[in-house]
């Protein structure tokens, strides 16, 4: 049995437990990982405004920046684990 039909039925439908899981990863990971970078670049952004020297403070904001591209795309890969884009 190919793992695309242990996963699915005959029309394509996802097994509810597929779902289920894929639900669950994608609870998990907006929780715990998408919720730490946010803190992180909030943290890198207050850092950036106390921070006098402008090389440093360019280089902070350059990291939120990416942070917040880095966030963009794993909310992207988590609407994809969706079941209702199974």
């Amino acid at each position: 049995m190919s793992r695309s039909t242990r996963c699915s039925d005959s029309h394509g439908v996802a097994q509810p437990a597929l779902v289920a899981e894929r639900e669950r990863i994608g609870r998990e990971i907006h929780t715990l990982t998408v919720h730490r970078l946010f803190g992180i670049g909030l943290k890198l952004q207050a850092l950036s405004l106390r921070d006098g020297d402008p090389v440093v403070s360019g280089h902070l904001d350059q990291c939120v920046q990416e942070l917040d591209l880095a966030i963009s795309e794993l909310r992207g890969l988590l609407f994809n684990l969706d079941s209702r884009h199974v």
